[in-house]
């Protein structure tokens, strides 16, 4: 009876850690429809980036206006809205995507009782630490820029923050 019980409280709390999956794209019920990993390849297609000599602004541009890359993520809670007040646990929600020295708030938010979902644009962080970096104006070549490492880093109401890492390569296909 014991080790029953024992197996059920580390199945539930296997569960728990479960709730949180990268995700960068959802239907309206906020279900998953592009799941990632923590280490994925995204292909682009180089025939939609026209820009002759392009810089590193212009390829931020791509990802955010054309390739609309969106890293994000999907968040199953305990209970819905973690037993608090739908308003009250909006105010205090906020997830943050970081690369580099650049750390920008999700601009995509979605929440359905017991599921957050939250996005942001690739090319707007990615220009923000182009920028930092000053090489926002330089000659833009894809292979230069190599992996890129992620940090979503979530404040949900009654939970402690979630830190996540993820990495991403940009390929041409």
């Amino acid at each position: 009876m014991n080790l029953i019980f024992c197996l059920l409280i580390l199945s539930c709390g296997r569960l728990e850690t479960n709730s949180f999956q990268f995700c960068d794209n959802f239907n309206e019920p906020l279900d998953c429809t592009e799941p990632k990993t923590e280490n994925d390849v995204i292909y682009l297609n180089k025939q939609l980036f026209k820009k002759e000599n392009p810089t590193y602004e212009d390829f931020g541009n791509f990802l955010y206006f054309t390739a609309r890359e969106t890293p994000g993520f999907r968040l199953v809670l305990p209970k819905p809205y973690n037993g608090i007040g739908k308003e009250s646990f909006r105010s205090g929600y906020v997830a943050y995507l970081k690369y580099g020295s650049s750390s920008e708030r999700m601009e995509g938010n979605l929440f359905q009782n017991n599921v957050v979902v939250s996005f942001h644009y690739l090319g707007a962080l990615l220009k923000e630490e182009f920028r930092h970096k000053g090489i926002d104006k330089s000659p833009f070549q894809l292979e230069d820029l190599g992996v890129i490492s992620l940090e979503y880093k979530v404040m949900v109401p009654g939970m402690e923050p979630i830190t996540k890492q993820r990495t991403v390569e940009l390929r041409w296909k």
